[in-house]
């Protein structure tokens, strides 16, 4: 393929572009070797022509002049935060030769001391490969924190790590701490282009969050709430649709939750003696029955009942005392900020668009119809009570039963096709989900992902992702920093001392960058795979130079379809992704130096055969990787697209790495799959997490044999609740505002901020790389626009240029996207504009002890420079 393209003056190449994790098809243009020209691919779904200026951009970072084009030794033994590495460049020989010498001492000694971090995600199969075959189980470090509650919270309700709304039939749609359909967030092509739709045939659009960013700007109403409160304002409205008006859909709650389950005085479920299954009542027999009895007339939503002598009440009456008792709307007002009257009106349109009752018509069948729908993320879920802010806001789409169903909130692909995942009950008739297992041959997450629920074992940690003390988690990340900053009072049985990284940078985009520095510090050796000199890559002693994602190859497929590929009907489909052209001379793909890697350390048939397992090529005789053998990347990649388009029926194509056929096809979705709600009733979605109160007593009982009894199982409760973020039970008169941050679509992490194009927008714009301040506080504290000032929190400050807008609230200053880089390897992002997680206290205090969500609510005063 590669002498071929060099041959052809010119030619457009279909691949997928990673500049951010939705990975949209795109077409390079390639001459002579040199990328000139990227678009949108015309064919594939994810892009259909369209793609993002960051994706344009992206093609200027390749040849960016201070790329890394040659390994690097560290020759200056001082490490820390702005500490000149003195690097020097090495032979691959020389650093190959450096690296194997200290595996081979790792793998003799205890494999578990190696940590792998990235955040390849596409590929982080190979990742876990490589640490499966070496024998350490830490294989996936990098400290993201944008979903730990919510990806946790929307596989138990939804069946899958992400949703959406169903922008098509939705006509009332409520952004919540959200940007879909903005050029960020899931899918940002194919949402933008169905946002507009919505948009011109009269959807109406609200969006809550404390700045109004790029979404709220072109919404019908902006409402500002004041940051970590999203939980509280959800309950309120909740307490208005079910106490005050009366808006439901009781049929659904009946029928595809567990809101007629009973539970008695202590919080458990009343169950039948002889099954153990959850009871309801029949309400038509006056008389008990296990939740799934074939003979109920009817389920009873409200009541108290006697059950063997024991009182009860089902689950949804519960909930509506609770609400009604503790989320008055003056109280929540008070909490939030947002005035009563707005949280009525927002409850009552909501509840009114939801049109509980109605149908729609789609391919014959006859749905339920839910044409409102609230989306949340980042914004709601970065908070120490991620789960239950995201439940909260994930009860008033329940309510009005839009869960997988047209017009509402859809799962990415709860149904997988030809039965390769789908939704499941648990024994108490709860929704599951077999879909990571089923991307992994049933080896672990498919990397960070972890299923949830049903609960996995409780025990003593051995990793530093300490999962097995989170196993209602399915996302879990950022205690490992925490971990590895201090190994002895985690308790590991050894201690990590060797890591490998590649593409993360976990001191720009973690809180408190010091206290992250500890985990660094504490490795005697570690491996740097970049393409530019970064924060994090100065603590390593050997870099090796990586290839730009367009001169590699990479895992077939890129879109993980139950993560990325747009929900409701469409497509099944898998992504090409190639490497258009050669990498520079001695740049190599960190992939293909881990295949190198494996076979000098002798693991690489125990490579490959981890491989087969996550692949699911050792299922196909002619598929799997045989032993002594090493292959490519490419060669890795073409077999699991065969293997996939054999499960299809069909022959992988001869073209398909051609711009004539740039996806591999796999048939359209059924109603069942792109609507499953409507569906899957017998796998009922929870109201009431009846398993958390033994959970929680579980994990008290271990920590205590660990002695460390300052581990917080408070917030294992079956309901909703609203708590403060530590930040808000600070003294608020010193530091009298809160932070708060927001995405824009031209950056994506920490990887956009070096590219000049983007730089050159962004310096356009009159809020970008500035800080936020509301006119009026503006005017309480004789700050103009313009100004250079101090943002100082109780554990860092940063310095700033200050734009006075209406578009934040009063008691927040706002800031846009991770920036403020140190690194002198990225000239163009090193002083531009603040790193917002520098003002983030990194305290094991402010994690969430259900989800691992680190809490980024942060008390700040602000000052003239």
């Amino acid at each position: 393929m590669t002498k071929q393209m060099h041959n052809a003056e010119e030619k457009w190449v279909p691949t997928s572009c990673n500049g951010c994790f939705n990975v949209c098809a795109v077409q390079v243009k390639v001459k002579d070797n040199k990328i000139v020209n990227v678009k949108g691919d015309p064919i594939a779904t994810s892009s259909r022509k369209k793609i993002c200026g960051k994706g344009i951009a992206r093609i200027a970072d390749p040849y960016a002049p201070n790329r890394i084009l040659k390994p690097l030794k560290r020759t200056n033994p001082e490490k820390g935060i702005g500490v000149d590495p003195k690097w020097k460049e090495i032979s691959w020989d020389e650093a190959m030769d450096t690296v194997i010498k200290k595996l081979k001492e790792v793998l003799e000694d205890d494999p578990r001391k190696l940590v792998i971090g990235h955040f390849d995600l596409h590929n982080a199969n190979i990742a876990h490969a490589f640490g499966g075959a070496f024998g350490t189980p830490n294989c996936e470090y990098f400290t993201v924190s944008c979903g730990n509650g919510l990806h946790t919270l929307i596989e138990v309700t939804a069946g899958t790590a992400n949703l959406e709304i169903d922008l098509e039939h939705c006509d009332y749609i409520v952004l919540w701490g959200s940007q879909l359909g903005h050029g960020v967030n899931n899918n940002p092509m194919e949402s933008a282009r169905d946002m507009a739709n919505a948009r011109r045939r009269g959807a109406k659009l609200v969006v809550i969050d404390p700045i109004c960013g790029h979404a709220a700007a072109k919404a019908d109403e902006w409402v500002p709430i004041l940051p970590g409160t999203d939980g509280a304002m959800a309950l309120g409205m909740l307490n208005v649709l079910l106490n005050d008006l009366g808006i439901y859909d009781s049929e659904y709650l009946k029928k595809n939750t567990n809101a007629s389950y009973l539970i008695d005085d202590s919080g458990y479920y009343v169950r039948d003696k002889k099954s153990d299954k959850p009871l309801v009542w029949d309400t038509a027999n006056e008389k008990p029955k296990e939740y799934d009895a074939d003979d109920i007339a009817d389920r009873a939503l409200e009541g108290e009942f006697i059950v063997d002598g024991v009182k009860c009440k089902p689950a949804f009456d519960l909930l509506k005392a609770h609400i009604k008792e503790n989320y008055p709307l003056d109280k929540v007002s008070q909490i939030t900020t947002v005035p009563e009257d707005v949280i009525a009106r927002l409850a009552k349109e909501f509840g009114e668009a939801a049109g509980i009752g109605r149908t729609i018509a789609i391919d014959g069948h006859e749905l339920p119809f839910r044409p409102a729908a609230v989306e949340f993320k980042k914004g709601a879920n970065q908070h120490k009570n991620s789960f239950f802010s995201c439940h909260s806001l994930m009860l008033l789409n329940i309510v009005v039963g839009n869960v997988n169903m047209p017009g509402g909130v859809i799962g990415t692909n709860p149904k997988g096709p030809f039965n390769l995942w789908d939704v499941i009950k648990s024994q108490d008739g709860l929704l599951a989900s077999t879909f990571i297992s089923a991307l992994t041959g049933g080896e672990g997450s498919y990397s960070c992902f972890l299923e949830p629920y049903p609960t996995r074992e409780i025990k003593i940690p051995e990793t530093i992702d300490y999962r097995d003390l989170f196993p209602l988690s399915g996302y879990v990340t950022t205690i490992t920093t925490f971990v590895l900053a201090d190994p002895d009072k985690f308790k590991l049985p050894y201690k990590p001392n060797t890591m490998i990284l590649s593409r993360t940078n976990l001191m720009a985009s973690t809180a408190e960058p010091p206290k992250t520095a500890k985990a660094l510090l504490n490795m005697d050796f570690i491996l740097g795979f970049g393409m530019k000199m970064d924060e994090t890559l100065e603590f390593a002693d050997i870099v090796l130079p990586e290839a730009h994602d367009l001169e590699r190859d990479w895992v077939f497929p890129a879109n993980i379809p139950a993560g990325f590929l747009q929900p409701g009907p469409g497509d099944w489909y898998f992504q090409i992704n190639q490497a258009v052209v050669d990498p520079p001379p001695g740049v190599r793909s960190w992939l293909e130096v881990l295949t190198d890697i494996a076979e000098r350390l002798g693991i690489l048939d125990e490579f490959n055969n981890r491989l087969n397992i996550r692949l699911g090529l050792g299922a196909v005789e002619q598929l799997a990787l045989k032993p002594g053998t090493k292959y490519s990347i490419k060669e890795i990649a073409l077999r699991a697209a065969n293997l996939i388009s054999g499960m299809a029926g069909q022959a992988l194509p001869p073209d398909m790495f051609t711009e004539k056929n740039p996806v591999l096809s796999l048939g359209d979705k059924s109603v069942e799959e792109a609507y499953p709600g409507a569906f899957t009733s017998d796998a009922k979605v929870p109201i009431y997490f009846e398993h958390f109160l033994d959970v929680g007593k579980k994990i008290k009982k271990v920590t205590q044999e660990m002695g460390m009894d300052w581990w917080d199982v408070s917030h294992y409760d079956p309901m909703p609740k609203w708590r403060p973020c530590p930040a808000f039970e600070e003294d608020g008169k010193e530091y009298d505002l809160f932070i708060a941050n927001s995405k824009v679509p031209l950056h994506f992490q920490t990887t956009s901020a070096d590219n000049p194009w983007v730089n050159d927008i962004c310096s356009r714009n009159r809020l970008d790389y500035n800080l936020l301040l509301n006119t009026q506080t503006a005017e309480d504290k004789g700050i103009q626009d313009g100004d250079t000032v101090i943002v100082e929190s109780r554990v860092g400050k940063i310095k700033g240029k200050v734009r006075v807008t209406g578009c934040v609230h009063p008691q927040v200053i706002g800031t846009l996207g991770i920036h403020g880089h140190w690194s002198k390897g990225k000239p163009i992002a090193k002083g531009k504009g603040v790193n917002f997680n520098t003002l983030v206290p990194f305290d094991i205090n402010n994690m969430a002890m259900i989800s691992g969500q680190l809490d980024n609510c942060a008390r700040v005063k602000i000052y003239k420079a």
